[in-house]
């Protein structure tokens, strides 16, 4: 059944937003076999998709207070769809811009507020009908969620493109990070390069994909550097950080054999159009709902393509 590897996917929620784990001492390789699952393990050659989202919910922050946010209510201000590939243990990200065009309950929105109308499910069909692709499941995950994922993992190493600071939602505290490559972040600090866009100079939320991406893609490879006999441990944590419907015996069995083939294992990531500017209607930013080019886009991450051969990537710089 497709779904069930969704495992290696769930490594993504080690994101987190997407988000994964620490890492040493892979298992496995090109030149071992492929553990044979167990009868009720069976998995799937085909592809299958993952909806990896991020809420905006100010619960357990310290925004809850502030009037527009105190019922609780989100969007989902992070969405991404992960292709897992098990047959050439290939994983591509792909953003779907939370700018996007849609119409939900007859009126144009952001496609990010299917989620406050009806929830995963809504957000799911919206992402279905724009990107042409069937969601087999779906990781959804709150700032506060994230941050307790994150340091329970011990943290995640990424890139800081530029120097930012941000207050972290969740606790108040001002926290700033300069420019480099591999730091290791704790849970705050993976949050504020999760959220920080208005430090970018040009097409700042799409600088801002760049960098969850780029969470998700470090954490799944922590967690696939685990040792496959620590899968158990891993699905359960993954299961308790977000709201799925993975079960965590699924995750195990699937975390337990993309662990067990670390090596072979490769990623492609991008995003799907991202240009807009101010409707003149609404007076809100949005990206053009364009179906051609997400069809293209699509066909060639089908394909086991690069998605930023149909859509190349900003250029990363700092605000003036």
């Amino acid at each position: 059944m497709k779904k069930k590897i969704l495992a290696v996917l769930m490594a993504c929620c080690v994101f987190t937003l997407v988000l994964a784990c620490a890492g040493c001492g892979r298992s496995g390789g090109s030149s071992q076999p492929t553990p044979t699952p167990t009868p009720t393990e069976k998995v799937s050659a085909s592809p299958f998709y993952v909806l990896v989202t991020g809420n905006d919910t100010r619960k357990g922050t310290v925004e809850i207070t502030k009037p527009q946010y105190a019922d609780g209510s989100a969007q989902t201000d992070t969405m991404m769809l992960l292709r897992v590939d098990p047959s050439n243990y290939l994983i591509s990200i792909v953003t779907v811009p939370r700018d996007t065009s849609a119409t939900i309950d007859g009126s144009t929105h952001k496609i990010n507020e299917a989620y406050t109308y009806g929830g995963m499910p809504a957000t799911v069909q919206q992402v279905e009908a724009l990107t042409g692709v069937h969601v087999d499941y779906y990781l959804n995950m709150t700032f506060v969620q994230f941050e307790d994922f994150i340091d329970k993992m011990e943290g995640v190493t990424a890139d800081v493109p530029i120097n930012m600071s941000l207050a972290d939602i969740v606790h108040g505290n001002m926290i700033t990070l300069t420019e480099g490559p591999d730091q290791h972040l704790d849970g705050p600090e993976a949050l504020v390069l999760a959220r920080q866009r208005k430090q970018y100079a040009n097409d700042i939320e799409a600088c801002r994909q760049i960098q969850d991406r780029q969470i998700v893609q470090h954490l799944i490879e922590k967690v696939l550097a685990q040792p496959a006999d620590k899968a158990d441990t891993y699905a359960s944590l993954m299961t308790a950080a977000c709201d799925t419907d993975m079960t965590t015996a699924e995750l195990k069995s699937y975390l337990a054999l993309f662990m067990s083939n670390a090596d072979r294992v490769t990623f492609q990531s991008g995003t799907g159009p991202y240009k807009g500017d101010i409707d003149p209607e609404l007076q809100v930013w949005l990206t053009p709902r364009d179906e051609a080019t997400w069809a293209e886009l699509m066909q060639v991450v089908e394909s086991g393509g690069d998605p930023t051969t149909v859509i190349e990537l900003p250029e990363v710089l700092p605000a003036d």
